[in-house]
C-alpha cells in the first residue's frame, strides 16, 4: 500500500513538473501572440488614420491655398473696394473666373461665396446679389464675429434660406475668411465650401471600422452616415467623456450598444480635428482566437504525451527509491541562484537603460545645435520672413542680446591655400572644427551669434552696442586683428576676412553675408591673409539683393496643374526674364534654377507623378542642369523636362475626367428631355460647380447645355410628327415650349417649313 501510495505521488509530482511548463508555455505563446497581433493591428489603424488625416487635410490645403489666391488677386483687391454696379461687369467676370479656379477636382469645393457688407453685395455660384433683403443677411453677418480671420466652420444647410453649395448634403464645411485681407477692419468674408458628403469617400476604407472626424468641439464633421454629421460625439454614444483623448493620438476601449470596440484617433495640428476610427473588437481578436484553439490542441497533446511518459518513467524509477530521490536532488533547480539570474538580468536592462538616455540627451543636444545652424544659414541666405526671425530669436534665447546692440556687421571668413601647410585633405572637418572654436571662442558670446560655414567660409554675425561708426571700426578691427593672430598661433593657417558694412535690422543680414562674400572676392587681387571691407570696394553703399520672382513661380505652377500650355510658356518666359533681369554670379543663377526645379519636382511628388512617366530613370535632373551653359539651353531644358511633361500629364488627367462628365449629362439630357431640366439640377445630382460643367461639356461637344438641350428636343419633336399623330400643341408642350408658336417659329427657322408641312411631306413619301 505503501509502494502504491509512493508511486502515485511520483506521478503527480512528474505531471506537475512536466504539465505545468507545457500550460505556462501554451498561455505565454498564445499571450505573446495574441498581443503582438493586436499591436499590429493597433499600429495598422493608426498608420489608416494618419493616411486619412493625410488625404483630407491635403484637400483642405488644397482648398486653402486656391482661396488665398484669389484673396490676395487684383480682381478681388479692386472689387473689394467696389460696388460692383453695371459698369463693373468685365471686374466681375474676371473675378468670377479666379473664383472658378478654386473649384477644381481635387479641392471639391461645391461654391465659393464673397461678401462685401460696406458695398452690400454677395457673389456666388449663382451670380451677384445685393445683400440688402438677402435672406441670410444677418447669417452672413455674424461671421463678421469670428475670433480668427480664418477658420473652418462645420455649416448647417437647413439654417440657410438660400442654398449653400447646391447639393444634397445636410451640412456643408466652409473655410470663412475676412476680407479684405491686408488691413485691420475686415468689412467681408469669404466662404469656400465643401459639401461634407463629397468627403466621405475618404473615410470609407472598409466594413469593419466606423471611421469619422470631429472638430475641436468634438462635433461630428465627416461621417458615411449623413445624418450622424453635427451631432456630438457624446451624444452617439461612442464615448461617454472626453478624457480618453488627452494625446495627440492613441487608442482606448469603449463600449457601443453593448459591443466593445477599440478606438483609434488622430489630432490634427492643421484645424484641431481629430480623426477617429472604431473597431470591434471582436473582429480584432479573431486570428487569436484561431491562434487560441491551435495551442489548447497542441498543449493538449503535449500534455497527454507527457503524462504517459512521466508514468512510464515512474514506473522505471519506482524500485531503486533511493537512486530516485538522488536523482530529484541532483536535478531541483537551485531558486537562490535563479533569482541571483534574474537580477543580473535586471540589472542589465536597467544599465541599458542608462546607457540608452545619455546617448538620447546627446543626440537631443546635437540635433539642437543643427537646427541652431540651419536658422542661421536661412537667415544669412534671406529664407526667412522677420516673423520666422524673431520668433527663432526668442526660441533659442538671442533675444537678450540682440536687444542690447545697436548696429551688427557680418564677417566672412576663408582659410587660405591649405596646401602649402602641414595640413592634408583628410585633415579639413578637423581644421574647420577647430577654426569655428577659436574664432567664438575670441568674440565675447555677449557680441555674436554662434558661427555658421556656409561653403567653405566661416559667417558670424558680430553687434555692438555703439553707435558712432568710428568707435564700430576700432572694434572690428581690434577683433579681426586678434582673429589671424589667433588662427596663425593655434593653428598655423593664414585666412582672409570679408567685413559687410554695419547695419540695424537683423532681417539685413542676409545682406550682410552677401556683402562680406563679395568682399571676399577681392582677396584674388589683395593676396594671402588680407582683411577686406566692404567699404572700400562699394563706395559705402550697400550691395543690392536679387530678389527671386517666387509669385510668377506659383502662378507657373497652378497653370501647368491646369494645363493651360500656352499660358505655361508665357509665365516661364517671363521669370526667366525676372531671373536674368540684373546681373548676377554664376552661383546665384544657379540657385534661382535648383529653386525652380525643386518646386517643379515637389508638384510632382504631390500630385502621385513618377519619374517614369516623366521618362526619367536613372539619370540626375539636378546634373543635368549644372551641365547647362546658356539662357536658351535653360529654357528649352525646362520646357522639355519638366514643364511640357507635367502638362500633358495633368492634361490627359482632366480630359479622361471631362470625357466622363460630358457622356453623364448627355445620359441626363436623354432621359429628361421631356421636363424642366436645367444645368443646375444636373450639377446638383453629379455633384459638381454649374459653371465648371458648362465649359467642361463645352470643350467636349462644341455646344453648349441649352444648345445640346434644344437640338435634341428638335430631333425627337421630327421623330414624333412622322411616328405619332400628336398634334404640334402637344409635342410644344411635352418639349417644355412655353407655347406652340415658340416651337413653330423655332421649327420653321431650323427647317424652312411648318411643323405640320414637315409632317405632312415625309409621312407622304
Amino acid at each position: 500500500m505503501r509502494s502504491k501510495s509512493l508511486l502515485t505521488k511520483l506521478i503527480i509530482f512528474g505531471c506537475i513538473i512536466t504539465v505545468l511548463p507545457v500550460v505556462f508555455l501554451g498561455i505565454f505563446s498564445y499571450s505573446q501572440s495574441s498581443a503582438q497581433i493586436q499591436e499590429k493591428t493597433n499600429r495598422e489603424r493608426l498608420q489608416v488614420i494618419r493616411q486619412i488625416n493625410t488625404n483630407v487635410e491635403q484637400t483642405l490645403i488644397t482648398v486653402y491655398q486656391n482661396l488665398t489666391n484669389v484673396i490676395d488677386s487684383s480682381e478681388l483687391d479692386l472689387a473689394i473696394r467696389s460696388s460692383l454696379e453695371g459698369e463693373d461687369f468685365k471686374l466681375y467676370r474676371d473675378l468670377r473666373k479666379e473664383m472658378s479656379k478654386v473649384q477644381t477636382i481635387d479641392s471639391r469645393v461645391g461654391d465659393l461665396v464673397l461678401l462685401n457688407f460696406q458695398e452690400d453685395w454677395l457673389i456666388n455660384n449663382s451670380g451677384l446679389y445685393r445683400l440688402e433683403g438677402h435672406p441670410d443677411e444677418d447669417l452672413y453677418l455674424s461671421y463678421l464675429g469670428l475670433e480668427h480671420n480664418s477658420s473652418w466652420l462645420l455649416l448647417n444647410n437647413d439654417k440657410f434660406e438660400a442654398s449653400l453649395t447646391n447639393n444634397h448634403c445636410n451640412y456643408t464645411i466652409s473655410l470663412v475668411r475676412k476680407l479684405p485681407l491686408k488691413i485691420s477692419k475686415k468689412y467681408g468674408l469669404a466662404f469656400a465650401n465643401i459639401p461634407t458628403c463629397s468627403l466621405t469617400e475618404l473615410v470609407n476604407i472598409d466594413d469593419t471600422s466606423d471611421v469619422l472626424i470631429v472638430d475641436e468641439n468634438y462635433k461630428i464633421v465627416v461621417h458615411r452616415d449623413q445624418e450622424m454629421v453635427g451631432q456630438s460625439l457624446l451624444d452617439t454614444g461612442y464615448v461617454q467623456d472626453f478624457d480618453p483623448f488627452e494625446g495627440t493620438s492613441g487608442q482606448f476601449d469603449t463600449v457601443l450598444n453593448n459591443q466593445r470596440f477599440t478606438a483609434t484617433y488622430y489630432k490634427s495640428d492643421f484645424n484641431n480635428w481629430t480623426y477617429l476610427s472604431f473597431t470591434s473588437i471582436d473582429h480584432l481578436t479573431a486570428e487569436s482566437r484561431k491562434i487560441g484553439w491551435l495551442t489548447f490542441f497542441i498543449t493538449f497533446f503535449i500534455i497527454i504525451s507527457c503524462v504517459l511518459y512521466v508514468w512510464l518513467l515512474s514506473r522505471k524509477l519506482y524500485t531503486p527509491v533511493s537512486n530516485l530521490m538522488n536523482y530529484i536532488d541532483a536535478n531541483w533547480p537551485d531558486q537562490r541562484e535563479k533569482k541571483k539570474n534574474e537580477l543580473q538580468i535586471i540589472e542589465e536592462h536597467i544599465h541599458q537603460l542608462f546607457s540608452s538616455n545619455s546617448t538620447l540627451e546627446s543626440e537631443l543636444r546635437e540635433h539642437t545645435q543643427q537646427v541652431q545652424s540651419l536658422f542661421l544659414t536661412r537667415l544669412f541666405q534671406g529664407k526667412l520672413s522677420n516673423e520666422e526671425i524673431a520668433e527663432r530669436v526668442e526660441y533659442f534665447h538671442f533675444h537678450s542680446v540682440v536687444e542690447k546692440w545697436k548696429q551688427m556687421t557680418v564677417f566672412t571668413l576663408h582659410i587660405d591655400r591649405t596646401d602649402q601647410t602641414k595640413y592634408q585633405a583628410k585633415d579639413m572637418e578637423l581644421l574647420t572644427f577647430a577654426v569655428k572654436n577659436i574664432v567664438e571662442e575670441t568674440i565675447d558670446k555677449d557680441n555674436r551669434f554662434p558661427a555658421v560655414w556656409i561653403d567653405q567660409t566661416l559667417v558670424i554675425l558680430v553687434g555692438v552696442e555703439k553707435e558712432n561708426r568710428e568707435e564700430i571700426e576700432n572694434f572690428v578691427y581690434d577683433i579681426t586683428e586678434t582673429i589671424q593672430a589667433n588662427l596663425e598661433k593655434w593653428l598655423a593657417i593664414s585666412v582672409n576676412i570679408g567685413i559687410s558694412l554695419p547695419f540695424k535690422e537683423l532681417s539685413n543680414a542676409n545682406r550682410g553675408y552677401f556683402e562680406g562674400i563679395e568682399a571676399l572676392k577681392h582677396r584674388i587681387k589683395l593676396g594671402d591673409g588680407v582683411i577686406i571691407h566692404f567699404n572700400s570696394i562699394n563706395s559705402g553703399k550697400h550691395s543690392v539683393i536679387f530678389d527671386y520672382p517666387q509669385r510668377t513661380e506659383e502662378e507657373l505652377i497652378v497653370a501647368i496643374k491646369v494645363a493651360e500650355k500656352d499660358q505655361a510658356l508665357d509665365i516661364f518666359d517671363a521669370w526667366m526674364e525676372k531671373v536674368f533681369k540684373n546681373a548676377q554670379s554664376p552661383r546665384e543663377y544657379q540657385i534661382s534654377m535648383m529653386r525652380l526645379l525643386n518646386n517643379l519636382l515637389m508638384t510632382k511628388q504631390e500630385s502621385g507623378i513618377s519619374f517614369q512617366q516623366l521618362e526619367v530613370y536613372h539619370s540626375s535632373l539636378y546634373e543635368e542642369l549644372l551641365r547647362l551653359q546658356t539662357k536658351d539651353e535653360i529654357r528649352t531644358w525646362f520646357q522639355d523636362r519638366l514643364i511640357l511633361p507635367l502638362i500633358n500629364i495633368f492634361k490627359d488627367r482632366r480630359d479622361s475626367q471631362f470625357h466622363n462628365l460630358s457622356e453623364k449629362i448627355i445620359d441626363l439630357i436623354h432621359k429628361h428631355y421631356d421636363s424642366e431640366i436645367t444645368l443646375e439640377e444636373c450639377a446638383s445630382i453629379l455633384h459638381y460647380n454649374a459653371n465648371y460643367l458648362s465649359s467642361v461639356f463645352k470643350q467636349e461637344t462644341n455646344y453648349t447645355f441649352s444648345e445640346y438641350l434644344a437640338m435634341y428636343r428638335f430631333k425627337i419633336a421630327k421623330e414624333w410628327l412622322i411616328e405619332t399623330d400628336m398634334t404640334v400643341k402637344e409635342i410644344a408642350d411635352k418639349l417644355q415650349y412655353k407655347n406652340s408658336q415658340n416651337f413653330i417659329r423655332s421649327f420653321k427657322k431650323q427647317e424652312e417649313v411648318t411643323p405640320g408641312q414637315y409632317r405632312q411631306k415625309f409621312k407622304k413619301n
